[in-house]
């Protein structure tokens, strides 16, 4: 695959559902955010020519927020969009289409803007079943009387609204109830996880300053708002736990990613454009993965992290930055543990590379979704930005992503500053 460019992006605040960003939806979000990335001017406006843009959680009033973005926003109405989902790797899926595309045509002058966005406090409640198919005969050819008799004969709770189910369809558990059997399976300690959330938050409130460029205010909020500046593992310590209530639970609200509100974009640069628009890094590689859900529903980073180091022919020890998508501390731990087990690799993820000890205490260095936050179609487009900044502040070479999504997909990405 040959480098395709990136430039540098940015996002809105990362803020917890329901609060500062509780009265925009998906699309207010976005347009907000794809206004301001005009204003700051890092590319030719006319040379936006594709738009990718991702959100998970169904909204039924808005069908293509891909094409709602360019039609709400300052860019043309002629760019073309489109939408997808890939739950939590959502963005990350858009910039790997949008390079997919350059490897095709390369000769394009154009740029493509991929992004994602997520407004939990705009998600609505939902139809029971029985409610659905009420309504449904509601709408019918059936006689007046009949309809409401059948009113009068249906019990008020069936009209209820309920909120959209966090299980997974084929599993019915949560990410957070498969997660407490991962960290069961690994033995990975409540106080490690604690450990690990702790230096997440720390982590983030140190890069405040650093991150602070690729921030675009919107509504009167200029920063993440969910960085605990002054966490403590006393503090964490005294949370119950939020899936398994019994005393052998160890995931609680601290060491897990909260629901968030928010948006975050960056450009991706065809091959032909580079000389007129100068990347800040490439995308050199990507892979997504499945895994059997038995094994873990969210064991997918290692293996996918993993595919892309041996066909890179590189070792842990070769990369500048490394952020593994926090859903959970245990999850990453989890990861951690089997990407450093010969048996686990060659077991579950089908793979004999080894490449080399990886040490969590080098994982993310500027924070990840704990302290930040977890909007679902917006991560993958912070995790890009963030690798990106880091290596230019740093002047690194190499970061490598990882992010685990439901239904025991996952994704991984290595981010470069030469295409060489």
């Amino acid at each position: 695959m040959k480098p395709v460019g990136l430039k540098r992006g940015f996002r809105t605040p990362f803020v917890k559902m329901g609060k500062e960003f509780a009265r925009l939806n998906a699309v207010d979000l976005s347009v907000r955010l794809v206004d301001g990335i005009l204003d700051k001017r890092v590319v030719p406006q006319d040379r936006i020519q594709h738009v990718i843009w991702g959100m998970v959680v169904a909204d039924p009033n808005i069908y293509s927020i891909g094409r709602e973005v360019v039609l709400g926003s300052r860019l043309d109405n002629r760019v073309e969009a489109y939408s997808l989902s890939r739950a939590c790797a959502t963005s990350l899926q858009a910039a790997a289409n949008a390079v997919s595309y350059y490897q095709t045509f390369p000769e394009e002058l154009s740029v493509t803007l991929v992004g994602g966005v997520e407004s939990f406090s705009a998600a609505r409640p939902v139809l029971t079943d029985d409610a659905a198919v009420f309504f449904k005969r509601m709408g019918s050819k059936m006689p007046v009387a009949k309809k409401i008799e059948s009113f009068f004969k249906t019990p008020l709770k069936k009209f209820l609204p309920v909120a959209p189910s966090a299980k997974e369809y084929s599993t019915g558990l949560t990410m957070g109830e498969h997660c407490e059997l991962m960290v069961k399976e690994f033995k990975i300690s409540r106080e490690r996880q604690d450990k690990f959330a702790l230096a997440s938050h720390q982590n983030a409130a140190a890069a405040r300053s650093k991150v602070a460029a690729q921030l675009i205010p919107v509504e009167g909020t200029a920063k993440d708002t969910l960085i605990r500046d002054n966490a403590s593992l006393e503090a964490l310590k005294g949370l119950p736990a939020a899936f398994d209530r019994s005393p052998a639970g160890t995931i609680t609200a601290g060491n897990a990613s909260p629901f968030t509100d928010g948006a975050a974009a960056l450009f991706c640069v065809s091959p032909a454009l580079e000389s007129q628009v100068p990347p800040d890094a490439y995308l050199t590689d990507f892979e997504f993965v499945g895994v059997e859900p038995k094994d873990g529903l969210l064991m997918g980073p290692g293996k996918a992290m993993l595919r892309v180091l041996e066909r890179n022919r590189l070792r842990w020890e070769d990369l500048d930055y490394i952020e593994v998508h926090e859903a959970f501390a245990g999850q990453v731990l989890c990861n951690v543990e089997a990407v450093n087990n010969p048996n686990y690799r060659v077991g579950k993820y089908g793979s004999s590379y080894d490449a080399g000890r990886l040490d969590e205490t080098r994982l993310n260095p500027w924070g990840s979704s704990i302290a930040y936050g977890h909007p679902f179609g917006a991560t993958g487009a912070r995790m890009l930005n963030q690798a990106v900044a880091f290596l230019q502040e740093t002047k690194g070479r190499r970061a490598l992503l990882g992010i685990c999504t439901a239904g025991a997909l996952a994704g991984s990405a290595l981010i470069e500053r030469s295409s060489s």
